[in-house]
């Protein structure tokens, strides 16, 4: 068969299962079982090379499986995040496009602040340190730690700087990953007084923010993502972002830059968390859709070691 056929037998058989965005994934799944990648596998349909029949069988299968609605990035078995490819599975959160975004004003403040490199990060409920990597990647000199409390979504930290060591090396950066409860302002000091000489010019997070109330049913979500990830507690969904907070507060300097992902109806409460724990005025930015995707601001002067 063709990749015209295979891919819109495959685009209709995921759309028919429900799959957001069937068009997409039929794509990956196919450069997947062609052994390719997507750019690879666009000059070979515009070739009109044919896909061999063990690799036609294969994304059948494929198909399958992302029809009961396994991530498609647990059967690739990586995710792609900014200029990095992470390792995914089982037991660590999918990092999603949207979360890319609070890299950039990680990147703009720590030109301002740090030209010269040399820059201190610490990204807390780092899951597969998707955020911590990314600005290590693109900061050179830096020096980033991502803090995680599940063991197993430690793990697959640890595989995603492995797997982008090389990526690291040419910004001259390094990643630790340490095993801590990011809501523990105590155990973050120490993380920071013994990974990053006692400071932190940026705090990023990306924590656990999900409302339980039964509203979020996708099943690549309530079946594959670790609920440890998922449910921030509370009514709304702010407990663990609170606290992340208040952390945060505890290891950032005057000046230092705290950027936090949220849900779209969070935005107003954890303004007023940042401003409670000695920010400075908070600004939330929208993601690709429009919605409230982060808040972000800096420490007042007046309220730093509190």
């Amino acid at each position: 068969m063709s990749i015209d056929e295979l891919l819109r037998h495959g685009e209709q058989r995921l759309a028919a299962a429900g799959v957001d965005s069937p068009a997409a994934d039929a794509a990956l799944l196919l450069a997947h079982a062609c052994g390719m990648d997507g750019r690879r596998l666009s000059r070979a349909r515009l070739m009109g090379i044919p896909v061999p029949a063990e690799a036609a069988a294969s994304f059948d299968a494929l198909l399958a499986r992302r029809a009961r609605r396994v991530p498609v990035q647990h059967i690739t078995g990586e995710a792609h995040f900014r200029t990095l490819t992470l390792p995914v599975g089982p037991g660590v959160f999918v990092p999603r496009p949207e979360t890319e975004l609070l890299v950039d004003p990680v990147l703009a403040h720590l030109a301002s602040v740090r030209p010269s490199g040399g820059a201190r990060v610490l990204d807390l409920c780092t899951g597969t340190g998707a955020l911590g990597l990314a600005v290590a990647a693109e900061a050179a000199g830096t020096s980033a730690v991502g803090i995680e409390a599940d063991p197993t979504a430690a793990d697959w930290a640890r595989r995603s700087a492995d797997a982008v060591a090389g990526d690291l090396a040419r910004a001259g950066s390094d990643f630790a990953v340490v095993e801590a409860d990011a809501t523990d302002p105590e155990a973050v000091r120490a993380v920071v007084d013994a990974h990053l000489t006692g400071r932190a010019d940026v705090v990023v997070a990306n924590p656990p923010y999900v409302v339980a109330d039964g509203t979020t049913t996708a099943p690549e979500v309530v079946d594959h993502d670790p609920a440890r990830a998922l449910w921030g507690g509370g009514d709304d969904g702010t407990r663990v972002p609170r606290l992340v907070i208040a952390a945060a507060a505890r290891v950032l300097p005057t000046g230092g830059l705290l950027v936090l992902e949220h849900a779209d109806t969070q935005g107003a409460a954890l303004r007023e968390a940042f401003l409670a724990s000695g920010f400075a005025e908070a600004t939330t930015r929208a993601d690709y859709t429009g919605r409230d995707r982060f808040t972000l601001a800096v420490r007042q002067p007046h309220t730093q070691g509190k």
